[in-house]
């Protein structure tokens, strides 16, 4: 038998145990989430000029040193649902539905070339920006500009029920997206079959050597329901170099399930 006054006293102890390990477990999913979003905000610069768009050197040629790369490279995006001209940050892990419309909200950290992509039923990919309507428009985002795509309109949740696969690249070095930047410009309605068959072989294959990043264990993705600053909108998710070595691009895949 245990005396009152000593159970008590061990369930005094049981409790705090509780208690402290639950804050120790909420502060590491904080710090976490946090981890993301700081370096995104440290690692933050005002907008630097860029090199224009051009081949890389040819073999047995010495390129220029390059300054494109830069530690904490990182991105934050929001999915935001389209109502008229009311945009509202929803959350990007929910199972949306037929009819709702939705849009695509950027912002990076460093000035970089910017380019979005979509997944075909076909297996091929879109580029949403720029487009192949548009393969001239600026995709060049610089620091505190928030760039949507579709840039006035937005995606429409149809049938059947799956998962819409976006794909995003941030790059600061020309030469890495020279071959990307080409196969865009080629897809233009008065390009012929067989430009358009090139062109988007090219892309594809761009966005394929791209996605080998994601393996990289160097980019951490975080999102964060809650803003923690104003003009933060809720439910971002922050994509970034966690590597102190300086990076020129860095990639991510966004996955939207609808039902």
């Amino acid at each position: 038998m245990i005396p009152c006054g000593a159970a008590d006293t061990i369930l005094d102890v049981k409790t705090k145990i509780v208690i402290i390990a639950w804050f120790a477990i909420a502060g590491l999913l904080v710090a976490q989430q946090d981890g993301a979003r700081e370096l995104f905000y440290i690692a933050a610069a005002k907008r630097d000029p860029l090199p224009k768009i051009k081949k890389a050197p040819a073999a047995g040629i010495t390129a220029p040193a390059a300054t494109a790369a830069v530690p904490n490279l990182g991105l934050r995006y929001n999915l935001v649902l389209v109502d008229g001209l009311k945009r509202t940050p929803v959350d990007s892990d929910q199972n949306f539905r037929k009819g709702q419309c939705l849009a695509l909200q950027i912002d990076t950290n460093r000035s970089g070339y910017l380019y979005v992509f979509a997944r075909q039923t076909s297996g091929e990919w879109q580029p949403l920006l720029p487009s192949k309507e548009m393969p001239d428009e600026s995709n060049i985002v610089d620091p505190g500009q928030k760039v949507q795509v579709p840039k006035e309109r937005c995606f429409e949740i149809t049938d059947p029920p799956g998962t819409e696969t976006m794909f995003v690249v941030l790059s600061r070095d020309p030469a890495d997206i020279y071959e990307l930047n080409e196969g865009i410009k080629g897809r233009t309605p008065a390009a012929s079959n067989a430009v358009l068959l090139a062109s988007a072989k090219v892309v594809n294959n761009e966005v394929e050597r791209f996605s080998r990043v994601l393996k990289d264990g160097d980019l951490i993705k975080n999102k964060v329901t809650l803003p923690a600053k104003p003009g933060e909108p809720p439910n971002s998710v922050f994509v970034v170099n966690k590597s102190p070595k300086p990076v020129s691009r860095i990639v991510t895949e966004i996955r939207v399930r609808h039902q």
